[in-house]
């Protein structure tokens, strides 16, 4: 009898499957190990399609785009690796197309498990998926700052603070007029929402220990406009 596996050993077998693709991408590269290198120019590092995402944890959360592969365990004819839709859908086998943006890797697991055994496909699976490759998440800051950019959000975070943001682009020019920054925003049922940032008032309440950021969340637009004179 074969036992699922544990928390710990659901980890485990996410790295295994991002070991399996680096060896793919060993063998793509050279398919016989043991040969001596023909002369001529380097090769160069194998490689596959996509680079491999450090990314095995169970905390991370699923964007559009994510390169994800997904596995139930010992059941190997089920196994798939596609990305997530624009929309946030994996089509997965038999059960179609489920909507896992926003979820956790845990989470995702734990509402495909439950489809499988509702569905009456599984009595008992064990959904293990890995993202191979995230896709990038950022916030565009543009206006009269020093340097305009697009600042890439780390992986496993979910946010960040406009100060920080506006920071990370130099701080504000001499005409900036900081007390109306815009921030534009698609929500969760794809219209645009606008905010109106007064961060005049952010920086004179952190002097007296009592400030709250507003949060910047990936994809937003962060427009600082001129001073009127």
């Amino acid at each position: 009898m074969t036992i699922p596996p544990s928390s710990f050993a659901r980890l485990a077998a996410r790295a295994l499957l991002a070991a399996a693709l680096g060896l793919q991408a060993l063998r793509a590269a050279d398919p016989d190990p043991s040969a001596s290198p023909a002369p001529g120019p380097d090769r160069g590092s194998p490689s596959l399609p996509f680079p491999l995402s450090s990314v095995v944890g169970d905390d991370y959360r699923l964007q559009p785009f994510d390169l994800v592969v997904f596995e139930i365990f010992d059941e190997p004819e089920v196994g798939t690796a596609q990305r997530v839709s624009a929309g946030g859908d994996l089509r997965l086998p038999m059960i179609g197309s489920v909507n896992l943006r926003g979820l956790s890797v845990r989470e995702a697991e734990e509402q495909l498990e439950s489809l499988y055994r509702t569905s009456g496909f599984y009595k008992s699976p064990q959904v293990i998926l890995y993202v191979a490759q995230h896709t990038e998440r950022a916030i565009s800051v543009i206006g009269q700052v020093n340097r305009p950019d697009r600042i890439e959000i780390p992986v496993g975070t979910e946010e960040m603070g406009l100060a920080q943001a506006v920071a990370i682009t130099g701080g504000l020019t001499r005409i900036a007029r900081s007390s109306a920054v815009q921030v534009s925003r698609i929500g969760p049922n794809g219209k645009e929402e606008r905010f109106t940032v007064d961060l005049d008032a952010y920086l004179n309440a952190e002097k007296s220990g009592h400030a709250t950021d507003f949060k910047l969340k990936p994809d937003d637009v962060v427009f600082v406009p001129e001073r009127t004179i």
